[in-house]
């Protein structure tokens, strides 16, 4: 984690987001031979981005905040994602949901950021970061395209994010502590809302036996945020007991100037298996 001079908090989450999605990601489960069946899909995953993100905080001098991959496997706190999918015919819906609770700290730091902003001499910092994200989305669906090597999905639905970021800071010196306000503080800043969105999901099965799918998703959207947009793609291999599939997705949020938090995007890897019945 690093904090540089801006008032920006980079953090590549998922988020995880996210999150998010698994199940956006995931192939159509109905066959045309039994249209008036249900067919379902649930799935279990891993997710993890880089988050980046500007925010509006009252923090002396600015600070930006990076988390990365690495941050996520080695600080992570508390996770948990996943999701569902249920087809009849040419309808169906999905929904999808990560949370995760992050944490990283420096400690007895001469410089901020990697040391592109030195302190003064004798000056240390401590830091700490905590940023918890819950992404969810749900959706209804219309298959458009269903043949034995593709199908494609046309949805409508909604997204929810709530984001939060918590940033702790003290300054020492060989005389001790700097008083507040520049001395140390604490600052908090969220943001949650829902969005409206559409878009398209499907796969393109290959091999000599079909076990081979590339899924593929795209939706955009609009609401409590200025805009929203995703898009994934990645491999997949259907085996007898269940799926397992490797994506790369891309998840952005832009809020607006004039918010405290102005964008957000979580831009990562996601791997998992699934389960059809």
């Amino acid at each position: 984690m690093t904090f540089p001079q801006t008032r920006s908090i980079h953090s590549r989450r998922a988020a995880a987001t996210t999150l998010l999605a698994a199940c956006l990601i995931a192939p159509g489960i109905a066959a045309a031979g039994d249209a008036d069946e249900w067919h379902y899909r649930v799935n279990l995953y891993g997710f993890f981005p880089e988050i980046s993100g500007q925010v509006r905080a009252p923090v002396p001098g600015g600070a930006e905040i990076d988390v990365d991959a690495d941050d996520l496997i080695s600080n992570l706190e508390i996770a948990a994602m996943g999701g569902f999918e249920a087809q009849k015919g040419k309808w169906g819906m999905f929904a999808d949901v990560i949370y995760m609770d992050v944490g990283d700290s420096i400690s007895n730091s001469p410089a901020i950021g990697q040391g592109t902003v030195p302190l003064p001499p004798g000056v240390t910092a401590d830091a700490s970061l905590d940023v918890e994200a819950v992404a969810f989305t749900i959706a209804a669906n219309y298959r458009f395209v269903s043949t034995p090597s593709d199908t494609v999905d046309v949805f409508g639905g909604a997204r929810l994010l709530d984001a939060s970021t918590e940033l702790e800071w003290r300054f020492e010196t060989p005389m001790g502590p700097l008083p507040p306000p520049q001395g140390q503080g604490r600052v908090k800043v969220s943001r949650d809302g829902w969005d409206g969105v559409i878009g398209a999901k499907g796969q393109h099965r290959f091999g000599s036996r079909d076990q081979w799918f590339i899924p593929w998703y795209v939706d955009v959207g609009t609401g409590e945020s200025d805009l929203t947009w995703q898009a994934s793609t990645g491999i997949g291999y259907r085996a007898g007991w269940g799926e397992t599939f490797l994506v790369w997705r891309h998840l952005d949020y832009d809020f607006g100037s004039s918010r405290q938090i102005e964008d957000l995007g979580f831009d990562g890897p996601a791997v998992g298996v699934a389960f059809s019945w």
